[in-house]
This record gives C-alpha cells, sequence and structure tokens, in this order.
C-alpha cells in the first residue's frame, strides 16, 4: 500500500485515541464512572490496534 495510506492512518488513529481519553476523563469528571471506564477500554484497544499497524508498516517498508 502507498505511504501515505499509513501515515494518514496513523495519524487519524492517534487523534481518535486522544478523543476518547479526552471524553473518558470529562465522563469521570461528570460522575458517569460506567461511561468513563467504557471509553478508558475503548482508548487502550484502540491503542492497541495503533501500534499493531506500526508494527505492519515498518515490515512492508
Amino acid at each position: 500500500m502507498e505511504k501515505t495510506f499509513y501515515i494518514a492512518t496513523q495519524a487519524f488513529g492517534w487523534f481518535i485515541s486522544i478523543s476518547l481519553a479526552v471524553f473518558a476523563i470529562f465522563a469521570f469528571k461528570l460522575k458517569y464512572p460506567f461511561i468513563g471506564t467504557l471509553l478508558i477500554l475503548i482508548f487502550l484497544a484502540s491503542c492497541v490496534v495503533n501500534f499493531l499497524f506500526r508494527r505492519k508498516w515498518k515490515e512492508t517498508l
């Protein structure tokens, strides 16, 4: 695949991950612990996917 595709996917993936973390923090501040916990779990899964995608990208270079 194109290098631009990998870079755009990584940038968008990390943007989504940071957004999830921010929403989770605000969910805890607004006294929604279940939603905050759920967003933290989704954030962690998103980070794992981003790292796996980066590893795949390095293998293809």
